[in-house]
């Protein structure tokens, strides 16, 4: 299990946000995809507006607005009643905060044209934050799933 604080690091490494906090956005920020997917999975509201608050104040509102709609439809699922459920809705692509292939990842359901599934999977294996995935990779090596089921 890695905490906040070594997520937080291990993507700093990889990004630089620390060091170059102008090249990331409010919707890019790697500090931020962190804090949000931490505090869905824990449950935790406060983490969250108390990172925007300190950080991005003038977001509070709004990005917390989404947050609760997020945190009202997340659930874990095992592996087989989440193959159920795409079976169900016809789901054929998932958007992940994190790389899918990462434990903590929460997804979002989609629904694509299959000719264009190619190039929203384009890429993906290296992709580290809002990765695209199909059901079968994110799946692969999990007993269960992090997903928002809107």
């Amino acid at each position: 299990m890695v905490t906040i604080e070594q997520r937080i690091e291990q993507l700093n490494k990889q990004f630089g946000f620390k060091e170059n906090p102008e090249d990331f956005n409010f919707e890019l920020n790697p500090e931020r995809i962190a804090y949000r997917n931490e505090a869905l999975r824990k449950y935790n509201r406060e983490l969250y507006s108390q990172y925007l608050a300190d950080h991005y104040p003038n977001q509070l509102e709004s990005e917390m607005n989404n947050f609760d709609q997020s945190l009202n439809s997340l659930t874990e699922i095992s592996k087989e009643d989440a193959k159920q459920l795409f079976l169900e809705k016809n789901i054929n692509l998932l958007k992940s905060d994190f790389s899918y292939r990462d434990s903590d990842a929460i997804f979002k359901m989609m629904t694509v044209a299959d000719e264009d599934l190619g190039w929203h999977l384009e890429g993906n294996q290296n992709d580290i934050l809002n990765v695209s995935s199909t059901p079968d990779q994110a799946l692969e090596g999990k007993t269960s799933i992090w997903l928002i089921k809107s």
